[in-house]
């Protein structure tokens, strides 16, 4: 079953929306993320700003209930070198297991995460958490930036005007 969902996100039954292996995907403006916006060059949000997700429920190889999430996202944040905007392009995929508890056959070598089974399990808190943590420290444009130019304009010499106090 595939749902479409614009502008807002859902709250799902997790193991049910696992078990039932359904689809959930759209699209979401960034500026719906509040968290987000914090880091963000909000000056800079434009049609390419959005986050488009996916999310399918499955059975992995643990044959565990799951979820995997694709993110695709062009985020405007400023240019650490520069300090001129640009999107930065983020592209993530996830895979988490449903259950109560961590499951003792999930160990550190796996590519999935465990998550808690949920009636109630917030999507929109689940994607911003994967791009906070996702987002580059210093981001800096692919090309080199255009040089910034250091002007100098006419300035008083301090020192000139203690010569002047001087007392011949």
């Amino acid at each position: 079953m595939l749902l479409k969902e614009n502008m807002e996100l859902n709250h799902i039954n997790n193991l049910d929306f696992a078990k039932r292996m359904q689809v959930l995907e759209g699209e979401v403006p960034v500026d719906y993320f509040q968290r987000l916006n914090a880091l963000l060059d909000m000056s800079g949000l434009n049609e390419q700003s959005k986050v488009a997700y996916k999310v399918v429920g499955q059975s992995n190889k643990l044959q565990l209930p799951s979820l995997h999430l694709e993110i695709d996202a062009s985020l405007p944040m400023l240019c650490q070198r520069c300090l001129e905007g640009l999107h930065v392009p983020i592209k993530l995929e996830f895979d988490y297991v449903i259950s109560e508890e961590m499951p003792e056959s999930l160990d550190e070598s796996d590519d999935a995460d465990w998550v808690e089974a949920s009636v109630d399990m917030d999507l929109q808190t689940l994607i911003e958490d994967e791009l906070l943590i996702a987002l580059p420290i210093a981001p800096l444009h692919a090309s080199p930036c255009k040089q910034l130019k250091l002007e100098v304009g006419d300035r008083v010499n301090p020192f000139s005007v203690l010569k002047s106090l001087k007392k011949d």
